[in-house]
C-alpha cells in the first residue's frame, strides 16, 4: 500500500484531528502544578515495524509512503 505522505508539527489545536487521522495513537497526558490533567502530546502506537513514540507539542509528525508514522522531536529551543 502506497499512501501519500504529509507531515505536522502538534500543536494543541491540531492534536485531536491528528488523533483521529493517525487511528493507532492516544492523547498522552500529564499532571501540572494544580494537580489537574492536562494533555501535552500524542502517543503512537507501535505499528508496522515501528516502535511506540511519544509526540510532544513542537515535534513533527510524518506519515511516510508505507502509511506508518515517525517523528522528528523539536529542537530543545523550540515549543516544549
Amino acid at each position: 500500500m502506497t499512501t501519500q505522505p504529509a507531515e505536522w508539527v502538534l500543536t494543541p489545536e491540531n492534536l485531536y484531528r491528528l488523533w483521529t487521522t493517525i487511528g493507532h495513537s492516544k492523547v498522552h497526558n500529564r499532571v501540572d502544578n494544580t494537580g489537574h490533567v492536562v494533555p501535552d502530546g500524542l502517543t503512537i502506537w507501535a505499528h508496522g515495524n515501528r516502535p511506540r513514540t511519544w509526540a510532544r507539542f513542537g515535534d513533527t509528525i510524518t506519515r511516510q509512503t508505507d502509511g506508518t508514522y515517525t517523528v522528528q522531536p523539536a529542537t530543545e529551543a523550540g515549543a516544549r
